[in-house]
């Protein structure tokens, strides 16, 4: 069943034939043929070329509903004002930085502000219903690593993929989604768009990307508060995989998109060598 409500709901509700699966899509347009655009933007935990202090690589986001981003914008600057009061200027949220008091503005709030702040910005995350932000995240195994570029190629390539297939699952469904990349500058620009390019010309080992538009854009993260949810997320993954600490992933881990109401979360992924036995919530699901 598909229908629009009351012909001009801004809500779109398709329910498919698996039992329990129900997917909604907000929609700002009227027009049955407009499309909606996903904004997934991308940070990582960890280093693809570095592996002598971390067991486990993670590329993870958030996508964002693209009428969505000035909320969530919004609700990013009223925390500052709450923990910063009096500052006028975006500050960056990095939640690495935050947790460790790793810059002057953060090292002056006590520990306990520091948790608090950070559990703040977790919730703005865990409270934005579906579809309005959908989490994914590829995490890479010591065990599956050949190389630095072979890291960030597999995971790109797995988190592109598992986002293509939540806008395809809209599309059978009548809800036109299209997608855009946003990464975090990294350094590694170039590699990101030369797989990027490969998979656009020759598809990926899953199929084309054919609901993903246009070359990835690249952003600082002090530039958009999106980047910084996305960093957010790719915090509460790294924390849990190389650390065993689920207590932030525990918190966003609803937000992980899933095919059905009850089936495993589809957005996480952990990719390790046959040989490797793991329980992790992914490889556990």
């Amino acid at each position: 069943m598909a229908e629009r409500l009351g012909g001009l709901s801004r809500w779109l509700v398709a329910e498919c034939s698996a039992p329990g699966c129900i997917f909604f899509a907000e929609s700002t347009y009227t027009c049955s043929n407009s499309v909606t655009v996903y904004l997934f933007y991308i940070d990582e935990s960890g280093n693809p070329d570095g592996w002598q202090d971390q067991d486990n690589f993670v590329l993870a986001g958030v996508a964002i509903h693209e009428g969505q981003v000035r909320r969530l914008s919004e609700a990013l600057d009223a925390i500052q004002q709450r923990f910063l009061p009096g500052i006028g200027v975006p500050i960056e949220f990095h939640a690495q930085h935050i947790h460790s008091g790793k810059t002057e503005r953060f090292k002056k709030l006590a520990p306990d502000a520091r948790a608090e702040l950070i559990d703040a910005i977790y919730g703005v995350i865990a409270s934005a219903s579906f579809p309005n932000l959908i989490s994914f995240a590829t995490v890479l195994h010591i065990t599956a690593v050949t190389s630095g570029p072979q890291v960030l190629h597999d995971t790109l390539e797995d988190l592109c993929q598992r986002f293509n297939t939540f806008l395809v699952r809209g599309f059978k469904l009548g809800v036109r989604n299209k997608g855009l990349m946003i990464l975090d500058r990294s350094g590694r620009d170039s590699r990101v768009r030369e797989a990027m390019a490969r998979f656009r010309d020759s598809g990926t080992r899953f199929g084309y990307l054919g609901n993903i538009v246009d070359v990835p854009y690249f952003a600082d993260s002090d530039e958009t508060r999106m980047l910084q949810l996305a960093d957010f997320c790719a915090y509460a993954v790294g924390r849990y995989y190389n650390r065993g600490d689920d207590r932030y992933l525990s918190t966003i881990l609803p937000r992980f998109d899933r095919q059905t109401t009850t089936g495993p979360r589809v957005g996480l992924k952990h990719l390790t060598s046959d040989s490797y036995e793991c329980s992790c919530l992914a490889c556990n699901a």
